[in-house]
């Protein structure tokens, strides 16, 4: 998203919190030894990247903002990136062991995030678990500026979600809010 680029060092000084660290040491304590991620909006890779790191993930990022990315290979020089939007992603026939996508759903439209999460299917191993935050209540609206840009957000209900997933081969399994509000949706490729 070129927004981000806009607030690229105002973004990367905001993001040195624990959001989604609980959640991301939970699915990646879960996972073989190596296995691969996919972390769609990766971002500066702060603070979820250097999770799955530590815990002997292989990770791939995926982010459509340049200015975020660079600051990623600057704080993981060795993690390979791609600079696309997910939805249009060529993954180039990878396969991994989980997917999350942190911060980057709600950004897209309903039908973007159809074809995002069409894309991450395809590209998810059998079993693989998908992690992923978006609103719960279906509609479009417009947040709060980020550093005075500009904003919109998209969300399908929980059951919006589920049926989503289940059409693209997943099956939610969890739903929960952290303290921050943040919503969360834990579902896994059933084929």
């Amino acid at each position: 998203m070129h927004e981000y680029d806009l607030i690229a060092d105002w973004y990367a000084s905001q993001r040195s919190g624990d959001m989604g660290v609980q959640e991301v040491t939970a699915l990646a304590a879960s996972l073989p030894g190596g296995a691969s991620v996919l972390d769609v909006g990766c971002g500066t890779g702060l603070p979820l990247t250097r999770v799955l790191i530590e815990h002997g993930c292989q990770v791939l990022g995926v982010d459509s903002s340049r200015e975020l990315l660079a600051r990623f290979q600057a704080n993981f020089p060795r993690v390979p990136v791609l600079c696309a939007p997910i939805q249009s992603c060529e993954l180039q026939a990878l396969t991994f062991h989980a997917a999350i996508a942190w911060g980057v759903l709600f950004h897209l439209r309903h039908e973007e995030q159809e074809q995002a999460i069409s894309r991450i299917a395809r590209a998810l191993k059998p079993g693989a678990a998908f992690l992923f935050t978006s609103g719960d209540t279906h509609g479009s609206i417009d947040g709060e500026p980020m550093n005075g840009v500009p904003f919109r957000y998209h969300s399908y209900s929980v059951d919006g979600y589920r049926e989503l997933l289940r059409t693209h081969g997943f099956t939610l399994e969890a739903t929960h809010t952290d303290p921050g509000g943040n919503f969360h949706y834990l579902s896994r490729k059933t084929g």
